[in-house]
């Protein structure tokens, strides 16, 4: 999830980058299982087969390719899909990884997971309500500046007393 630069110090990569928007035209694989921790695509990004994956073809329009020699350092967005491909026999890379945010933050990928276990399988009307109050609470501007600050509860400043009651809350939820 951090943001990130990659920095090459030997030998040659072609970065190929895709907006997180293409997320459903890349064919991502599994995200509870992975081999390197994230999720990653099923798709060839090298020998793409459109025949396979037809909607790569579109990621593939939003694409953005760059080669990088020993040096140069690309930053890469936070949730920028993205594949590395080196292009001598051999190579080295450093990486430079940050996370803007509170320091409390757990990974998003744990709110995802867990919206999926809970909401997946609501009727569509369910999941519609749902998807208007994330939309409010989550991504919205202020939902709490018509309340005090004292009066804002999990929708104000977390206090390190409101965060361990939150996690608690959560803590004994998924323990049921």
């Amino acid at each position: 999830m951090p943001q990130n630069l990659a920095c090459v110090v030997a030998g040659r990569r072609r970065f190929t980058l895709f907006p997180t928007d293409q997320v459903a035209n890349l064919y991502v694989g599994p995200i509870d299982f992975t081999l390197a921790g994230q999720p990653s695509s099923l798709a060839d990004i090298e020998a793409p087969d459109f025949a396979r994956f037809p909607r790569l073809a579109q990621a593939f329009e939003q694409a953005l390719t760059v080669e990088l020699e020993p040096g140069d350092v690309l930053y890469i967005p936070s949730l920028w899909w993205h594949g590395v491909t080196g292009l001598e026999p051999v190579g080295a890379m450093i990486n430079y990884w940050w996370r803007d945010g509170p320091a409390r933050m757990m990974t998003p990928m744990l709110s995802l997971k867990h919206a999926l276990m809970t909401m997946r399988g609501l009727p569509a009307n369910e999941k519609a309500a749902w998807r208007a109050m994330f939309d409010h609470y989550l991504f919205g501007d202020d939902p709490a500046a018509h309340l005090p600050e004292h009066a804002r509860g999990v929708l104000g400043d977390l206090t390190p007393e409101a965060l361990a009651r939150l996690m608690a809350e959560l803590a004994a939820a998924l323990r049921r």
